[in-house]
C-alpha cells in the first residue's frame, strides 16, 4: 500500500527478467493465464499516454512488436523498481474476514511486473494510493464517499489495517493540500520541536494555518524516513547530535552525510563479535512534536522518531584459490551496514517532488485518514 504511488503493480508470470519468491502467507505470483478477463494495454491507447506523462517516462514506453504499453516504477531514488507491462483485470476488493462487503471493477488499470528490485519483505506487488486517475481515482467511482484509511503497526506483534470507503472513527484533523506538479497528497507542517534533557527547542516554527510552500510535505506511506530540507536538518544536527553524546552514543558516520545514526562502545564490540545491538534505553531519548495546520500536534514516541538498523545477512563466502573461484559448501553470518540506533528524520538535498516528505516510520500506530471532499487528514494516535 502506497499513497505515493501512481500506479499498482503485482509481480506476474512469466517473470521473464528477475522476479522474488514470495511467502506462502503473500501467495503466488500472478498468473495472466489463469484469468479470462486479463488484457494487455495498447501503445495507442489514452492509458498509455497518461501512464507515460504521470510517470514521466522518457523514451517511448511500447513493445510495438506486439503493441503492448509499458511502465516503470521507481522508488528510493531509484534502488528499488518495477517495469512490466501495462495491463487491465477485474478487480475485487474486499469479501474477507473482517468485512462481507465487496467492490468490483472491470478493467482495472495496474502493472505486471516483468522485473522487480523491491524491499526484503517479499511483497506481491504495490496497492497505489495516491491521486492520479489510475491510482486510488480508478475504484473512487464505486465508493459511497471517497475516503480510504489505514493504521501501520509498530511490529508484527500488533495487526494494522486498510479501509477504503467512510470512516467513522474520528480524529484530529488538519488541511489536505493539492501536490503540483506530483499527484501526491499534501500536509502543511506549520512546526517542529525536540525535547532534550526538559529543554524544548524549535526547529521549524510558523503559522498555524497557512504553511509556506516549503513547509509542505508529501504524506507517503510507502517511505519508511521523513526526509527534511538541509536547513531544516541542519538544526536537528546540532540539536540531537549533543543529546545523543550525553547518553553515551556516538555518531556513526558510515551512515553518511543525509542520516543520523548512533552506536555506543558496547554497540561497537557487539559489532566486532557479529552479535545484534541490545534494545536501547528508548525512554531516554529526545521527544519530538510535529506541528500542522488546524492545531494538530503528534507527540512522536521514541520508537517512531528512533528505529534500530542492524542487518543481518547470511551467505556463501566465494574464495579465490589460483584463480578459480569456489563456493563454500557452509553459509557464514556477518553484519553489513550495521548503522546502530538512527533518526526516522533525514535530510535530501534534492527533493525530487519539491516537498518534503512525512514517512511512514513516524506514524506507526496512527490511524491515518485521507477525507477527499473534505480535503482533510484526521490522526488518530496509538490506534494499532
Amino acid at each position: 500500500m502506497d499513497t505515493g504511488s501512481s500506479l499498482s503493480w503485482v509481480q506476474c508470470r512469466p517473470c521473464t527478467i528477475k522476479c522474488h519468491v514470495q511467502p506462502a502467507k503473500v501467495g503466488p505470483i500472478f498468473d495472466p493465464s489463469n484469468s479470462s478477463t486479463f488484457r494487455h494495454v495498447g501503445c495507442s491507447t489514452s492509458i498509455c499516454s497518461y501512464l507515460g506523462r504521470t510517470l514521466r517516462i522518457q523514451s517511448k514506453a511500447c513493445m510495438e512488436w506486439e503493441d503492448i504499453c509499458l511502465y516503470t516504477m521507481s522508488y528510493g531514488g531509484g534502488w528499488a523498481y518495477s517495469v512490466g507491462k501495462a495491463v487491465t483485470d477485474r478487480l475485487v476488493l474486499g469479501g474477507g474476514e473482517t468485512t462481507r462487503t465487496t467492490l468490483s471493477l472491470a478493467n482495472f488499470v495496474f502493472g505486471c511486473s516483468m522485473d522487480t528490485q523491491y524491499s526484503t519483505h517479499k511483497e506481491a506487488g504495490i496497492f497505489g494510493l495516491g491521486t492520479s486517475n489510475y491510482s486510488f481515482e480508478q475504484i473512487a467511482p464505486l465508493l459511497s464517499y471517497k475516503a480510504f484509511s489505514y493504521c501501520l503497526p509498530s511490529d508484527e506483534a500488533h495487526q494494522g489495517y486498510l479501509s477504503i470507503g467512510p470512516d467513522s472513527s474520528g480524529g484530529v484533523p488538519t488541511s489536505m493540500f493539492p501536490g503540483t506538479p506530483r499527484p501526491v497528497y499534501s500536509i502543511g507542517m506549520t512546526g517542529l520541536t525536540v525535547t532534550v534533557n526538559g529543554e524544548v527547542r524549535s526547529l521549524v516554527s510558523g503559522s498555524g494555518s497557512s504553511p509556506s510552500p516549503s513547509s509542505l510535505m508529501v504524506v507517503d506511506s510507502g517511505a519508511k524516513l521523513t526526509l527534511l530540507l538541509a536547513s531544516t536538518f541542519g538544526q536537528l544536527e546540532d540539536a540531537i547530535i549533543p543529546a545523543m553524546e550525553s547518553l553515551g552514543y556516538s555518531l556513526n558516520t558510515a551512515a553518511g552525510q543525509n542520516q543520523l545514526c548512533f552506536l555506543t562502545e558496547s554497540d561497537r564490540q557487539n559489532y566486532l563479535q557479529r552479535k545484534p545491538p541490545p534494545p536501547s534505553n528508548w525512554s531516554a531519548l529526545p521527544v519530538f512534536h510535529i506541528s500542522f495546520t488546524l492545531g494538530l500536534t503528534l507527540t512522536l514516541p521514541p520508537k517512531n522518531a528512533f528505529y534500530l538498523d542492524a542487518r543481518y545477512r547470511q551467505e556463501f563466502l566465494t574464495i579465490a584459490w589460483k584463480q578459480i573461484y569456489v563456493r563454500s559448501i557452509f553459509p557464514f553470518q556477518y553484519f553489513s551496514d550495521i548503522l546502530g540506533l538512527c533518526s526516522s528524520f533525514a535530510r535530501d538535498d534534492y527533493l525530487e517532488s519539491g516537498y518534503q516528505i512525512l514517512g511512514n516510520l513516524v506514524t506507526k500506530s496512527c490511524g491515518i485518514t485521507y477525507d477527499i471532499p473534505r480535503k482533510q487528514f484526521r490522526f488518530r494516535t496509538g490506534e494499532c
